[in-house]
């Protein structure tokens, strides 16, 4: 925009903000436009199903199926309508009509010129009058209730829609485009006349510029340009006057700056030789002395070449400077590279130089001027960078830069051809213990002695490399896979040979490797380098000092992929709040044996087209630690919403002690700042620790019986209440109940489930029972589905029950909002079981 001319300046500063708000508001109507037609489509596809769904809830009979065809035959002229599909709950379809129809209940379908509408079929009947199998209150009288019998889907077409679309879409083009085109017109003319008299004088100054002193520019405007048009007038004269004094001044400068261009050529830290027109030297100034070892006196009448040797740095050949490209065709020769000159007495250093010609005022050559510095500190600079780039600089092995470079060097060979090729992963076993051990020196020289060993035991031809940290790389070039497993071994070997020692002290560490064939069918380098980190993972997972070669079918890669996918989906669920929390209600089995107020155990899920258990991705978080993250969430999140139901409550008088217990994970357990989070939390939200019960795993706590312990008795001080989760599963769990101080007891899911018909479940069971009760505490059956597990937990005397056949998980936001007298009839239910 800078080099546009004042008229086009004005041009677009007047056109610009009118096409951009034209162009928005054209776009604006046009896109609310599409989309009114687009619901309309949709709010007709929904209704024409929702008609049909309810028209054929008389004829989903057998007997009744001609009247169901007449139905969607009917259906089928309206206009737009594609298919219609009758089915029954199973899938199979009743009644049908159109180009094709599907027998999915799926609820949408991924053709983007149709839609796909559903309604669901309901018929009335007459429920009997009491059910055994109900968990609620029976019923004195039979009553009619709606079941579903089927499904009805509507396909539309867009074709029609689209095409109305376009035409909007094209009409408003034109619109635009016609009053962007006046528009246009119209400023193109105004600017032409705002611009004119600035062009002129524009015009007046370029020739006073160009040293007319003489052009006087026309008075033809007044105001602001007028005066301008007086003022470059005077301007002119006043130059004119000006260029005559200067030209004597200029005079007298010349031999003062003579003068302190020969100071200058004294002083400066570059070597200056100038020659005449025939190349032969006229002058040296001391820098040159000193880098050619030639007096000024000495070389004056030389020819450049006898003074000034350079020889290429490569070859070591003496080559001619080409002078005279200066002084024949006053071109000016500039060297990006260096060369080496020779001095006088045989001497080398490293340069780099310039020529240009010296001219006198009509142009004519009188000599050059050749200029050149030394550049021997700074090319080692540029060598030592240069192998840096591509070079670890503690191990002197590639760097990762580098040999990914090679990889894909060796894939897009592997690409046109059949070789055979290999990479392998290596990655130190035991490292660690040395860095914590002797500190990161000792680590650092570990390494650097461990590289130069690796590099004794490959091939020639074999690229090794450090890729970071303690893991290294191999590309094995013209390898076949059952060469490439041997060297890979014998890598495994030597290292586990290896001693390292450091401060009197001898260690002993190892290495696993991934072994990944290259072929034409590797795919990419992102791919091979994550195979092989996969492949090598696995060989650590499987006891480390092991060798693991990828194959696409590995099952444990596989999994590990999984788990990958399931750690990137956790991350953004974390970043996202992509979590929910439900809540599953613990009820006591008799009244007044134990207190008997609302308790629920607060359980996390994760949010897409069907609610995610934890069952699914706790094992991936437990494995790549994002546990103590997830509990900080289910943490912060249930404190902010039992701050806001306590805050409810006290303000509506209403006095309620709900309990809810949260699970804490053994990552979270032995993290040493999550107890200070918790407490963070308590006094950032006004919280009563009465209604919090926090749920430790069995073997958590006795994997930090310590850590454990304070956890416990800190937040026990404050009142809240804790509770061993999952008792039972741990064989050693008996002694540790004397040293952690928790309330209940809640007994393993995998000995409640099989009660009913396992005696040796049912005597577990009662053994914990009994152990609780003599320690005072409360015991809690999980995972109660049927009312004979229900009773035989009755039998046995077991104070709270938690299960599916007891209550289904709810989210906690509807809990909340629930009277006390849901929790009654959840009760009730239990006890009727």
């Amino acid at each position: 925009m800078r080099a546009w001319h004042l008229q086009n300046r004005v041009l677009f500063l007047a056109v610009a903000p009118l096409i951009v708000a034209v162009l928005l508001l054209s776009l604006h109507f046009t896109n609310a436009r599409i989309q009114d037609l687009e619901q309309a489509l949709r709010d007709r596809g929904q209704a024409i199903a929702t008609r049909v769904a309810g028209a054929a809830d008389e004829w989903m009979l057998p007997a009744q199926r001609k009247k169901l065809n007449k139905l969607v035959q009917a259906t089928l002229q309206e206009t737009n309508v594609q298919t219609v599909t009758i089915t029954d709950m199973n899938g199979n379809v009743l009644a049908a009509a159109g180009a094709s129809h599907e027998k999915s209940k799926a609820p949408a379908i991924a053709d983007p010129m149709r839609y796909k509408f559903l309604a669901p079929i309901f018929y009335a009947e007459t429920a009997p009058p009491h059910s055994s199998l109900s968990f609620s209150s029976p019923s004195v009288a039979a009553v009619d209730q709606k079941k579903q019998a089927g499904w009805v889907s509507v396909v539309l077409s867009r074709a029609a829609l689209q095409t109305e679309q376009n035409k909007i879409m094209f009409q408003s083009l034109f619109i635009v485009l016609f009053g962007l085109v006046v528009t246009v017109v119209f400023a193109l003319r105004q600017a032409r006349k705002v611009t004119l008299p600035v062009l002129l004088l524009t015009q007046a100054v370029e020739r006073i510029k160009n040293g007319d002193l003489d052009y006087r520019v026309g008075m033809q405007s007044s105001g602001e340009l007028g005066q301008l048009e007086t003022g470059i007038n005077a301007m002119a004269a006043t130059l004119q006057e000006a260029r005559e004094r200067e030209k004597k001044r200029t005079e007298d400068a010349l031999f003062l700056e003579k003068v302190r261009a020969q100071v200058t050529l004294e002083s400066i830290g570059d070597g200056v030789i100038t020659t005449d027109a025939s190349g032969r030297i006229a002058y040296m100034n001391p820098v040159a002395e000193q880098f050619t070892e030639w007096k000024n006196d000495e070389a004056r009448g030389r020819p450049l070449s006898e003074v000034f040797q350079i020889f290429d740095e490569t070859s070591a050949r003496l080559e001619e400077y080409p002078i005279h490209y200066c002084l024949k065709e006053g071109r000016v020769i500039r060297h990006d590279s260096h060369h080496l000159l020779m001095s006088h007495d045989g001497g080398k250093v490293e340069v780099q130089d310039s020529a240009a010609p010296i001219r006198d005022r009509d142009g004519t050559i009188l000599g050059a001027v050749v200029v050149f510095h030394d550049v021997t500190e700074i090319q080692g600079m540029a060598r030592r960078m240069a192998f840096l780039a591509s070079h670890d600089p503690l191990t002197g092995l590639l760097n990762r830069r580098e040999f990914e470079t090679r990889l894909q060097q060796v894939l897009e060979k592997v690409g046109g051809a059949n070789g055979e090729h290999a990479l392998l992963y290596l990655d130190l076993d035991q490292f660690k213990i040395v860095n914590d051990t002797c500190g990161h020196i000792a680590g650092d020289e570990l390494l650097k002695q461990l590289a130069h060993h690796l590099q004794k035991e490959i091939r020639t031809s074999d690229v090794l490399a450090r890729l970071g940290g303690d893991e290294f790389g191999v590309i094995l070039e013209d390898c076949s896979i059952h060469k490439a497993e041997q060297i890979a071994d014998l890598l495994r070997q030597s290292v586990k040979d290896f001693r390292f020692a450091w401060a009197n002290r001898s260690f002993e560490i190892g290495v696993s490797i991934g072994l990944v064939p290259i072929t034409h069918d590797s795919g990419g380098l992102t791919d091979v380098l994550s195979a092989a980190d996969s492949a090598c993972y696995i060989a650590k997972d499987h006891g480390r000092n092991r060798i693991h070669i990828y194959q696409p079918d590995d099952r444990a890669l596989a999994r590990r992929r999984g788990e990958m996918q399931w750690v990137h989906r956790l991350q953004e669920g974390l970043e996202n709040n992509s979590f929910d929390l439900y809540c599953q209600a613990i009820v006591p089995l008799r009244d007044g044996a134990v207190p008997s107020g609302r308790f629920y155990e607060i359980l996390v899920r994760i949010q897409d087209e069907d609610l995610i258990l934890p069952t699914a991705f706790i094992p991936a978080a437990e494995r790549y630690h994002l546990m103590p993250s997830i509990d900080r969430w289910v943490i912060r999140t249930v404190f902010s919403m039992l701050e806001k139901y306590q805050a409810q409550a006290i303000a509506n008088g209403v006095v309620d002690k709900a309990l809810f217990a949260i699970n804490l994970s053994g990552q979270s357990l032995g993290d040493e700042k999550f107890l200070e989070f918790v407490l963070q939390q308590f006094s950032q939200r006004r919280v009563n620790p009465d209604t919090l019960c926090f749920e430790i795993t069995e073997t958590a706590a006795i994997a930090n019986v310590t850590r454990a312990r304070d956890f416990i008795s800190r937040l026990k001080a404050m009142g809240c209440r804790f509770a061993l989760d999952d008792f039972g599963s741990g064989l050693s769990s008996f002694g540790y109940l004397k040293t952690l101080s928790v309330d209940y007891l809640k007994i393993a899911g995998g000995f409640i489930e099989s009660i009913g018909d396992d005696p040796v479940d049912l005597a577990m069971v009662d053994a914990i029972n009994q152990i609780g009760h003599v320690m005072g505490l409360l015991t809690i059956a999980e995972s109660v589905e049927n009312t004979l597990t229900l009773n035989k937990l009755r039998e046995t005397g077991v104070d709270y029950v938690q299960g599916r056949g007891i209550d289904t998980p709810k989210p906690l936001h509807q809990v909340l909002a629930l009277p006390e007298q849901e929790w009654d009839s959840v009760r009730a239910q239990a006890n009727a079981m």
